[in-house]
Formats: C-alpha cells, sequence, structure tokens
C-alpha cells in the first residue's frame, strides 16, 4: 500500500540527492517564506543575521512577484562562506539548480514556492520563499465600467447613488464625506479620466461630464430618449469614455473635453458592463442570458474614432451539474466585468440560473441549491477576426449573485462581491481558491474599488447607502472596517420602501433563503425579470416566462403571475418558505392558522413588518421609460405607428379587448370573487402545468408596457419575436385576429407594440 508523502517530508530528501550525498545532522531549518503574508506586502526577512558567523543560515532574495516568461533569479544570502553548497528546488515543475544564484522563466501563472538547502561548515539550512507568478501588467491599466471610482489624482474616491439620484465624493485616508453632488436621474456607473468624472444617467438618457475638481456639471451628453445608458469607463488611453447603451444596443465613444460623440458601434441589446485594456480591446457583457447562452461583445476600439465590432463570444447553459455544491443553468444578469492588469483575460461576475432543470424538462425537483448560486466566467478575447470565448468558469458554494469584482495591482488576488450574501471575498484568479472573506459589508454591494497600492478596498452598498472601506493587505483574518460612511445626506425612500428594497435584495437573511442562496433579486434585479423560462411544475405551476415588477406597481395591474395565482405581494411568503428554503417572515403559528398559508386565502397584510414593506417596495416599482424605437421626428414612422395602433384597437384584430385601457390588461379577479379573468388564446400545452395544484383553464392577461425590452414571449417563452406572437404561436386567431394582416400591417402593428409605454 503506498502512502502518500508530504511536500515537507520529501524536502530533505530532495535536497540530499541534488547534493550528491547524505544529508548531515544539521542545525534547526530556518524557513524565511513559510509566515503567511499577504501577497501583496513585502516577502519577509529571514529571522537570523545570514552575515554573521555562528549557526549557518540563508535567506532567499528576489521572490515575491515574477513575471511570466520572463527570466528571474533568485539568489540565496547565507552565512557559509566561500565553501557552501546549493540544491534548489522550483516549483511547480521541480526545476533544480546547484549554483548560489538560480534563474528560469516561469509558464504557469500561479502561486507557487522556491526551496533551496545550503550545506557549509557541517551544517545544513533549509529555507523556502513564496513566488507569485503574474503576468506582466501593461500601463495604462485596464480600466472598467463600476458604481464606484477611486481618481488618483485627487486621492478621492466617487460614487454613484442611484435613487437619490446624485454622486458622493469621499476622501481616501480619512475616509469621508466631502459632497454629495446633485446630478441626473438613476446615475448607474461613474469614471474617471483625468481632470472629468462621467456619470451614465441612465433614465436621463445622458451621460453628466463633471469637473472633478469643482465637483460641478460641464456639459451633458444627450445619447437619445429610450437610449437607457449604463455603463461608462474611462479610455486607458486617456481622453475619452465608453459608454454603453443598454435598449438601444450601442456602445458610443464621448471626447471627455468637448462631450462629442466620436465613434459608435452596435453591440446588441442590453449592454451593459463594459472593460477596455491598453490596446483598445473592450468587452461589453450583455446583461440577461436566454436558453442557448449569455454573450459577451468583443470591439475593437484600437481607433476610437471607428470603433468595430469584432464577435459575440458565448457563455454556453451547463446541464447535469446539480448537486449541493453547483447547479445546471446559463449565466444570468452579467455584472462588472473587468480585464486583470495585464489585460490578456477579463472575469465577468454573474449568477448561474438553472433554466434547464424541473419536473417537466428532466423529471428533477429544483431545490434552493440548485436554482441558483454565483459564477464566474473567465473569457479570452478573440484574435484579430476571432470571437472571444470562455475559458474557465468557477461556481460559488451557499452563495448568491458575484456583482462585482476588482484586482489587486499586480494581479494576483480578484476581490468579488456577493451581493445578497453582503459578503466580499478574495481568490487566487488562477485557481479561484478562497483567500480571504469580508462579511456585512454594507447592504447589496454593488461596487469594488482598490486604492493604487492594492492596500484598502472601497465597498458600495447599494441598499446600505454606505462605501465601507477595509485594510485588505492582511486577509488570515476578517478586517473591521477602517471608515463606513453613509453616501447620502438624506434617506430618498421612505422608511417603509427602503427597509423592502433592503429584503429584496438580501439573501443572507435565513428568513430570505437557505445558506444565502436565493432573494428577489435573483430573478428580478433592478425590478426587472431575467427574461428566462423557469419550470415551476414541482409548484404545481409549469413552464413560465419571468415577468418584470418594474412598471407594474405590484398589483396594481391585478392578480400576479401567468396563472393569477397571487392576489397579493405577501403571498411570496410561500415562495420565500418553499423554493428559496428560507424560514419565512410570518410565524409558523400565525401562517398555518386563519387560512394563511393558502394563496389567495386570507390576507397577510399586517402579519409581518418585513412582509409588508417588501410589498411597499414592490408596488414602488413603476419605471417604465420611453422606447428606444420611437422616432419622433420621423413622419413615415409616426405614420407607422398610427396605423399600427390603429390595427390594435380596431374590431379587425381586437388586440384591445384583452390588452384593454391605460394598463394595456384586463387582469382582475371577477367582482366580489377570487376567480381571476384568464383567456384561453391557444398557446397552453403540456409544458403549460397546472393552476395552484389544479386545472389550467387560461392565462392572466400581461400588460404590453416595455415589450421592447421582455423577449422572449407568452408564458412558456415559445414566441421569441413579436412576428412570432402575432403569427407563429397565434393558432387559428384566437390571439387576436391577425390572420387577415398583410406583411405591411403586421410590420404597423410591430411598430405600435414596440413603443407601448
Amino acid at each position: 500500500m503506498h502512502h502518500p508523502v508530504s511536500r515537507a517530508a520529501l524536502l530533505p530528501l530532495l535536497a540530499a540527492l541534488a547534493l550528491g550525498c547524505a544529508a548531515p545532522p544539521a542545525a534547526a531549518p530556518v524557513d524565511a517564506g513559510r509566515t503567511d503574508v499577504a501577497l501583496d506586502a513585502p516577502t519577509p526577512d529571514a529571522p537570523s543575521d545570514v552575515t554573521a558567523p555562528g549557526p549557518l543560515s540563508a535567506r532567499i532574495e528576489g521572490a515575491g512577484f515574477v513575471y511570466q516568461g520572463e527570466e528571474t533569479c533568485l539568489t540565496v544570502s547565507h552565512n557559509g562562506g566561500p565553501g557552501a553548497r546549493f540544491a534548489w528546488i522550483l516549483e511547480p515543475d521541480g526545476v533544480r539548480a546547484s549554483t548560489e544564484r538560480a534563474c528560469r522563466r516561469w509558464s504557469d501563472l500561479g502561486a507557487f514556492r522556491a526551496f533551496v538547502t545550503v550545506e557549509a561548515r557541517g551544517m545544513r539550512a533549509e529555507v523556502s520563499a513564496p513566488l507569485r507568478v503574474v503576468a506582466r501588467p501593461t500601463t495604462p491599466r485596464p480600466t472598467a465600467s463600476s458604481t464606484i471610482a477611486y481618481d488618483p489624482a485627487r486621492r478621492e474616491v466617487w460614487v454613484v447613488n442611484p435613487d437619490a439620484d446624485s454622486v458622493t465624493v469621499l476622501s481616501d485616508e480619512p475616509t469621508t464625506r466631502l459632497a454629495e453632488v446633485p446630478v441626473c436621474d438613476h446615475p448607474r456607473t461613474i469614471a474617471v479620466s483625468g481632470p472629468t468624472v462621467a456619470v451614465a444617467c441612465q433614465d436621463d438618457g445622458a451621460l453628466w461630464l463633471l469637473d472633478a475638481a469643482g465637483r460641478s456639471r460641464r456639459v451633458a451628453v444627450g445619447l437619445g430618449a429610450g437610449a437607457r445608458p449604463y455603463g461608462v469607463a474611462a479610455d486607458p488611453r486617456g481622453g475619452r469614455f465608453f459608454v454603453t447603451l443598454q435598449d438601444a444596443g450601442r456602445m458610443v465613444v464621448v471626447d471627455a473635453t468637448t462631450g462629442s460623440i466620436t465613434g459608435s458601434v452596435e453591440v446588441g441589446f442590453d449592454a451593459r458592463g463594459i472593460t477596455v485594456n491598453a490596446a483598445g480591446t473592450a468587452l461589453v457583457a450583455r446583461w440577461r442570458g436566454d436558453a442557448e447562452g449569455a454573450r459577451v461583445v468583443q470591439v475593437d476600439a484600437s481607433d476610437p474614432s471607428s470603433p468595430r465590432r469584432v464577435g459575440v463570444g458565448l457563455l454556453q447553459v451547463q446541464e447535469d451539474l446539480d448537486s449541493d455544491t453547483d447547479n445546471s443553468g446559463v449565466p444570468s444578469f452579467l455584472g462588472a466585468l473587468a480585464f486583470g492588469p495585464s489585460g490578456r483575460d477579463a472575469i465577468v461576475p454573474a449568477l448561474k440560473a438553472n433554466n434547464v432543470t424541473g419536473m417537466f424538462r428532466t423529471r428533477e425537483m429544483l431545490s434552493s441549491q440548485t436554482t441558483a448560486r454565483a459564477v464566474l466566467s473567465v473569457v479570452s478575447p478573440g484574435a484579430p477576426g476571432a470571437s472571444p470565448s470562455e475559458a474557465a468558469r468557477y461556481s460559488f458554494d451557499d452563495l448568491d449573485y458575484a456583482s462585482a469584482l476588482a484586482f489587486s495591482p499586480q494581479g494576483d488576488r480578484l476581490f468579488v462581491a456577493l451581493q445578497g450574501a453582503e459578503i466580499v471575498v478574495a481568490l487566487d484568479p488562477e485557481g479561484f481558491n478562497i483567500t480571504g472573506s469580508i462579511p456585512s459589508v454594507g447592504g447589496a454591494p454593488q461596487g469594488l474599488a482598490l486604492s493604487p497600492d492594492g492596500a484598502r478596498l472601497f465597498v458600495q452598498g447599494f441598499t446600505s447607502r454606505t462605501v465601507r472601506v477595509y485594510d485588505v493587505r492582511d486577509l488570515s483574518r476578517a478586517p473591521a472596517p477602517l471608515a463606513d460612511v453613509v453616501t447620502v445626506s438624506a434617506e430618498p425612500l421612505s422608511a417603509q420602501v427602503a427597509l423592502g428594497q433592503r429584503i429584496f435584495y438580501a439573501s443572507r437573511d435565513p428568513r430570505m433563503s437557505r445558506t444565502s442562496y436565493l432573494s428577489c433579486a435573483s430573478c428580478h434585479l433592478d425590478g426587472e425579470g431575467d427574461n428566462l423560462v423557469w419550470d415551476f411544475t414541482q409548484r404545481g405551476e409549469g413552464l413560465r416566462n419571468t415577468i418584470p415588477l418594474q412598471g407594474r406597481g405590484g398589483v396594481e395591474h391585478g392578480p400576479l403571475h401567468w396563472s393569477a395565482n397571487f392576489d397579493e405581494v405577501q403571498d411570496f411568503e410561500h415562495d420565500i418558505r418553499g423554493g428559496q428554503g428560507g424560514l419565512g417572515f410570518v410565524a409558523d403559528a400565525v401562517f398555518h392558522s386563519g387560512g394563511h398559508d393558502a394563496p389567495l386565502g386570507a390576507s397577510k397584510l399586517g402579519l409581518s413588518s418585513e412582509l409588508d414593506a417588501l410589498a411597499a417596495y414592490v408596488a414602488s416599482l413603476r419605471r417604465v421609460g420611453p422606447s428606444p424605437f420611437r422616432r419622433d421626428d420621423d413622419a413615415a414612422w409616426l405614420a407607422s405607428r398610427a396605423r399600427g395602433e390603429a390595427l390594435f384597437r380596431s374590431e379587425e384584430t381586437r388586440c384591445a379587448t384583452c390588452h384593454a385601457g391605460p394598463r394595456y390588461t384586463d387582469s382582475a379577479f371577477a367582482p366580489g370573487t377570487r376567480t381571476p379573468v384568464l383567456h384561453d388564446v391557444g398557446t397552453l400545452g403540456p409544458g403549460s402545468g397546472q393552476r395552484l395544484g389544479g386545472a389550467l383553464s387560461g392565462l392572466d392577461t400581461p400588460t404590453l408596457r416595455d415589450l421592447w425590452r421582455t423577449a422572449p414571449y407568452l408564458h412558456d417563452g415559445s414566441a421569441a419575436t413579436l412576428r412570432d406572437v402575432l403569427v407563429t404561436r397565434n393558432r387559428d386567431d384566437r390571439h387576436g385576429r391577425t390572420s387577415g394582416l398583410s406583411t405591411a400591417q403586421l410590420s404597423d402593428l410591430e411598430t405600435f407594440l414596440r413603443c407601448v409605454e
């Protein structure tokens, strides 16, 4: 039987073999590198004076950071005199040397050790030192869009306050709030380029350029009604910003001085996060995945006046991975991706949502551990003419959505924010080994920034309105915050709505979820929907296309879900206790009495202040915004839209019979009953399942507001486009009378539908 031998046990044997003799008795070894230290810190010296006579001692010089592919020489300092002999062993492949100076090129990235044995004066000393092989960082460093940005020239930190329509400026050391600056409607990300700070104003359709020193607006750059700018990243080469337009599906280049738009390229709907390296290669993440996968778009912006789309990389759906440590599914809600300091590869934080498993699709049940989890994807840019590709993927255990990340200056550590768990973890970006963690970093952390020396980490908490600062040089134990700064002078939401927002995002609350896996935001980040089709057969339902919350105002549009199985937001207590594995917000004794434990049963209003706050927050989600398809200055478009609206409201199509009134829906309960108004529009099939475990006779009418951003369509996602809804999936004209419409009339109807706001 063979027994494993530790590396430490092999050292004396290997050293003896390398020296060509048996190991003589030796003094106690001096290990200069076995102290656990942060990799950004200098390698500690050996405790002994290696130049003084006496017991043999040694120390390795030149260890620490090593650049991949570049020759690096290590020297052993010792007090053995001129007759000393040496035996080096260099990880990872055991390269040996027998001279005082050992040189080699490391091809593998990662954390390794160098070992050397010194024999002299009848004694032996064994020492080792850590090596961290990294790719050489570029100058200038890559940039990425973020909710928080560090200004190295002024040693200040800028952060967005989306709900307060402001940005806040903080000093670095000590960290204090210097100013809160009112800006635009719904600022999402922020970037610094020299004297200019850029703010992406999502609901104003604009990019604000601020003077960093004066903290005042210099120019507002209009990007188009309905464009919904989201990500802004400074060009590493200086002088301009790259901005993603989420609904317009474009990336634009904006001059940092004049605000003029100098370039534009189509990157596809849902463009959000962006990262740019020193060569002008940009990667843009499309926010939501679909049945095929998630997508990262590569843009060649080496000539920023003429950016060119290179290709689209697919982050594929994974199957057959369901366990207590992983799940099947697709990367969803792609977060703030970023190139490493070398600009070679980028890492994309996301949620892996299980759109694979379910009793109808796979005859397997979803559990709280297999529904969704945090995931990181490594994306490599393609060579000229090639698309980017996913090189690796890492799934977290017991943690939800990975929302943001930041690299240490040398790229040896990766900090990742886990939104619902409200923690930050530090990882080795090569092997994804977790090397430290910081708990309780603030509500829904969505942005990370590091000081230029990598010593201090700034964490933006979206729902707590905070920036917490940590010394991250040594993460052998979780650090306490150096500062905890509130970024707004006044809470922009009511107390109840603010509490509900915090609950909405917090998977760490055991009442919401088992082991921090799930929260409301897992499917409804930003109050929107993930545009995925889930198999909820085990819940007594069926295949269900996620419905957005934004623009619906809670129950203002009628009963909830495709089967109208909930009549109040508080009914989500059932999903929390069921699929999410949470303990629930209502006391068990109360929940299981008086008919409260049945959807559509006795009202749960007033049973839990937290559940009522959650309902208040969901009711506050009324934002829709203008359609990017509007062309109000185009006479031909206006005429097409008018013809389409006339068709929509006509007796010929009867679309407005169900999609009625300003809500564009007849969703309701029959007067005086809990019986919903449902319609069988010919789209029910084997996967449609049930309603509350019983027969499904029809479907609740969804609103038509914001159709442009909610594909695929229908309850089971079986219509990829509006034309599919009107024609392909409109069996026997049961979903509006469209079979007699000409191609031109169908186009007019689509023009109208794409602009229902």
